[in-house]
């Protein structure tokens, strides 16, 4: 038996289980189905403490079976290949009717489920559009996802840019996590979410708030110096001055455009640099070079992350514990540089 509460102040609330009163803090889901992420971050290089944390320490359970939960059943997902992209043709419909159809009827507003009901998408009915409307939403993802792909990696609004003269981006275009536009009371700004959600996933007040060494943020970056998209058949530099403002470490991922998912190279699995494991090589004056391109620069290798010849792709900066310059921009990356 719970005894809810508003939640308003983050308060826990009384809560009888297996017998005994105790505080518990309840998040309600909208939803079926349900995705809980959690981060542990390497103690040495190694991910073992954060992994005995996890096994130790989180147990998922039905709450009738508080006095005698089964045992956690961790599955690794190293190294193994799956895809969690949406379909970008006609299919992406058929997902949407399979998502509908599963959750309860309350897990969308009464507004897009109109929207979705106006293709044929209703709950508790069979989605079969005639061949003139499979024309239509065909024609209708195309476009959307090209539209998407537009405004993620050439944006209009200004905001989207870190710094000025500069390809660096903010993921958080505005500074809300609802992406509610307060600047002009022009209320939810969709394009923003769009430039998030197509490239990202999983949206927290915690990400857009200026948090000095706690959480993470993040910069991202498709284009070169000159403003050309950048391509794993060239080679490229970036140079990080002296102090990155992060008080845990920084990491340099590359990703595909096509996939939004971490580049697939011939000899690195995971095409990134992270500042706690990677021996770099830094100047003389503290700054660091980072390389890029499909074969590593000679004398360069520790500070190299790979790209694969035929395959556009964009860099993130990842700030774990960013610090104020960071916030304040008086610390800021260099642009993407091409070699020749």
């Amino acid at each position: 038996k719970v005894t809810p509460n508003t939640f308003k102040d983050n308060s826990s609330t009384k809560a009888m289980i297996n017998g005994q009163k105790r505080d518990v803090w309840i998040a309600k889901s909208e939803s079926y189905s349900n995705w809980m992420i959690l981060r542990g971050f390497l103690v040495d290089g190694k991910p073992d403490t954060a992994a005995k944390m996890w096994r130790d320490g989180l147990k998922i359970y039905p709450l009738k079976d508080a006095a005698n939960p089964k045992p956690m059943k961790f599955v690794s997902g190293s190294g193994k290949y799956f895809n969690t992209i949406h379909s970008n043709k006609y299919s992406y419909f058929e997902e949407l009717n399979d998502v509908i159809q599963h959750e309860p009827i309350s897990f969308i507003d009464p507004e897009l489920r109109g929207q979705a009901a106006a293709i044929g998408i209703i709950k508790g009915k069979e989605f079969m559009p005639d061949a003139r409307m499979k024309k239509i939403l065909t024609d209708a993802v195309t476009v959307g996802n090209a539209t998407a792909r537009t405004i993620m990696f050439n944006p209009r609004d200004k905001r989207a840019y870190l710094y000025p003269n500069s390809s660096w981006k903010t993921f958080f275009i505005g500074g809300d996590y609802r992406w509610l536009d307060m600047t002009e009371e022009a209320g939810r700004n969709l394009d923003a979410r769009i430039h998030f959600f197509y490239q990202a996933t999983v949206n927290t007040p915690a990400m857009a708030l200026e948090l000095p060494g706690i959480g993470s943020n993040y910069a991202g970056n498709v284009r070169d110096s000159n403003g050309d998209i950048l391509y794993g058949d060239k080679n490229y530099k970036v140079t990080l001055p002296k102090d990155v403002p992060a008080k845990d470490f920084w990491s340099l991922v590359a990703y595909d455009t096509q996939t939004r998912s971490e580049l697939q190279t011939k000899d690195q699995p995971f095409p990134s640099i992270n500042s706690k494991i990677a021996k770099l090589a830094y100047n003389k004056d503290g700054s660091v070079d980072i390389y890029f391109g499909p074969k590593a620069p000679k004398g360069h290798e520790e500070n190299w992350i790979q790209t694969t010849p035929g395959k556009a792709w964009f860099l993130v900066i990842r700030y774990y514990g960013p610090l104020k310059p960071f916030y304040d921009k008086t610390w800021k990356p260099g642009e993407i540089e091409l070699l020749k």
